[in-house]
């Protein structure tokens, strides 16, 4: 499917000033595929990252790949990224690549609600964590000793093949996501299982008080649960 570059205009939006505003209450709704919306977000990042968690929560009746969580640099794309496939998770770090087998998209629209998907990855040994709905998933490990740069273009719901660009429409988040933040460590596994947000220290990117800026065609909108 064609690609089209955004590069440009990821670079422009970082030139002005995101708005900041707590979303409790609300989410992102991404109503349809495209190559041009996302939701942008820039954390600040004074040395690079040797550990990460990356929560957030979203619902859709998608049954093919779709990005949830780009962040790339001017030398990785993939400098971290979440991306579901019909049957697998995908989690990138440093454009490294580590897969999971998780139930299949088209069993989950026969329930539908909404999922919360945590990431957790640690430098000194490469283990990441994945935790769907409160369950961990087997640790397993990658991109070992890197450091994850700080110059990071963070897109929710598009997949970034190039530094802020080339994005695929076949790849694009379609419905609702929410409860989108990331910190500089890896969070406990109690913390990770109940989520509680008002026990977690400090994030880089916090719902509650969110820098962002909306491209294309997103909404932002009451939640409805």
């Amino acid at each position: 499917m064609k690609k089209t570059s955004l590069w440009p205009l990821a670079l422009l939006s970082l030139s002005g000033t995101l708005a900041q505003t707590s979303l409790d209450g609300k989410v992102f709704v991404f109503p349809k595929a495209s190559v041009d919306s996302y939701v942008l977000l820039k954390p600040t990042l004074e040395e690079p990252l040797q550990n990460f968690t990356v929560c957030l929560s979203f619902f859709t009746d998608l049954t093919r790949q779709f990005s949830l969580f780009s962040a790339s640099s001017r030398q990785h794309d993939n400098e971290i990224l979440l991306l579901r496939l019909p049957d697998e998770f995908y989690i990138y770090v440093g454009g490294e690549t580590l897969t999971y087998k998780v139930p299949s998209l088209t069993e989950k629209i026969r329930s539908l609600h909404w999922e919360t998907a945590c990431a957790t990855w640690e430098s000194a040994t490469g283990i990441v964590q994945l935790w769907l709905g409160g369950q961990p998933l087997p640790r397993k490990g990658v991109a070992k000793g890197y450091r994850v740069k700080t110059d990071l273009v963070v897109m929710l719901g598009q997949d970034q093949d190039s530094y802020g660009g080339s994005l695929d429409a076949g790849q694009s988040f379609v419905g609702e996501m929410a409860d989108v933040y990331m910190w500089d460590s890896v969070l406990p596994p109690e913390q990770l299982r109940r989520f509680q947000k008002d026990t977690i220290p400090t994030p880089l990117v916090d719902w509650a008080a969110l820098k962002f800026e909306i491209k294309g065609y997103v909404v932002m909108e009451p939640t409805l649960y």
